[in-house]
C-alpha cells in the first residue's frame, strides 16, 4: 500500500507516543517499593517491539524522502527495507 510522507510521519509520531507511554509505565513500576517484575518485563518486551516498529517506519520515511522522491518505486523500497531489517 502506497502512503505519503506525511502519513508515514503521523504513524511515526503515533508509535513514538506509544513507546513513551510504555517507558513511563516501566518507570512508574520501578518507582514502587515492590515492583511487579513480570509486568515490567512484559512492558519492556512490548516497548522493544514498538521501538523496532519506530525504527522501520523512520527508515521508510527517510528513504522515501531522500532517495525515492517523486518516483516512488514500491518494489525497490520493499527490497531496501528487507535488507535493513536483516
Amino acid at each position: 500500500m502506497k502512503t505519503t510522507f506525511n502519513e508515514d510521519k503521523l504513524k511515526l509520531i503515533k508509535h513514538v507516543t506509544k513507546l513513551q507511554g510504555q517507558l513511563d509505565s516501566v518507570k512508574r513500576e520501578l518507582e514502587k517499593d515492590v515492583p511487579d517484575c513480570e509486568k515490567t518485563s512484559a512492558t519492556l518486551y512490548a516497548a522493544s517491539r514498538s521501538f523496532a516498529s519506530v525504527r522501520t517506519i523512520f527508515v521508510k520515511c527517510f528513504l522515501t524522502k531522500e532517495f525515492l522522491k517523486e518516483s516512488r518505486d514500491e518494489k525497490r523500497l520493499d527490497q531496501l527495507l528487507t535488507l535493513i531489517k536483516g
